[in-house]
């Protein structure tokens, strides 16, 4: 007799009545069925299995799309905790808000990494938001002078299709707030930008040269627009206090310093 090819339980004998109007071929086929449910398990389990692929794919496709909006480059997409100086409080900080970012699925505030040009703001929003995309969430990361320039060429069509982007992704990173020339234009973007993020109550990462407000400056460094508030206005800067969680990256610039190595490795015949 025929046995379960899972649990090994033999097949029972079928004794319902419209077997008597088949054929004798297929009511031989029917004479015995299983007797457990481990048929039904394996289907639901297929269906199960099936319905991950999808919603695995689909994610993927979203992934995809976030990617091909995002302004990010080959250094940015290699930049890894696993090859970071952990040494630097900043990183630290990085590190933690990464793992706990994924372990709760989201964030209830964001980082404002700032600090002198070359210390590391861009690789710690990096390193994040190349953990939080090996976790299957979904980052956009936009240059805001990238920006500005797709909206000059293509203007509502251009902004509407990038502020779906920012309602939608899990993690925003708004890289080197503030090196581009401040027009009236540009902080009407800038603050559309950052609203539109701010009211869906998701999180957003920001690296700047710049301070956040303007307390502790000088007249003069507020005059130079060394800070948010005084180059971009106190909206913006408002909503990034309300936002964000301020973050110095101080020390020395990095900058030069991987060229200076590639250079070496080059002329000792190492590369």
């Amino acid at each position: 007799m025929e046995k379960c090819k899972y649990c090994g339980k033999p097949y029972k004998l079928n004794n319902l009545a419209f077997l008597k109007a088949l054929s004798p071929e297929i009511q031989e086929k029917l004479k015995y069925i299983p007797d457990c449910d481990c048929l039904e398990k394996e289907k639901q389990f297929t269906l199960e299995k099936l319905e991950r692929e999808r919603q695995q794919d689909c994610l993927k496709g979203k992934m995809r799309a976030y990617r091909d909006i995002s302004i990010i480059d080959k250094k940015f997409i290699n930049s890894t905790f696993t090859n970071a100086d952990m040494t630097s409080n900043a990183m630290e900080v990085a590190k933690q808000y990464a793992e706990q970012f994924i372990q709760e699925g989201t964030a209830p505030v964001g980082l404002l990494f700032h600090g002198n040009v070359g210390t590391g703001k861009t690789f710690a929003s990096a390193c994040i938001s190349n953990a939080l995309t090996d976790a299957n969430k979904t980052v956009m990361v936009l240059s805001i002078g990238l920006y500005i320039n797709k909206l000059q060429r293509e203007w509502a069509e251009a902004e509407n299709n990038v502020l779906e982007h920012v309602k939608g992704c899990d993690l925003l990173v708004i890289d080197d707030l503030g090196v581009e020339k401040v027009t009236e234009f540009v902080k009407d973007k800038v603050f559309m930008l950052i609203d539109t993020r701010y009211r869906t109550g998701k999180p957003v990462i920001v690296t700047t040269n710049l301070e956040l407000k303007n307390d502790g400056l000088t007249e003069k460094q507020i005059q130079e627009g060394l800070s948010i508030e005084s180059r971009f206005g106190s909206r913006i800067s408002d909503r990034l206090a309300e936002m964000c969680q301020v973050c110095a990256v101080t020390g020395k610039s990095w900058r030069g310093q991987d060229t200076r190595q590639k250079f070496v490795n080059f002329m000792r015949g190492n590369n």
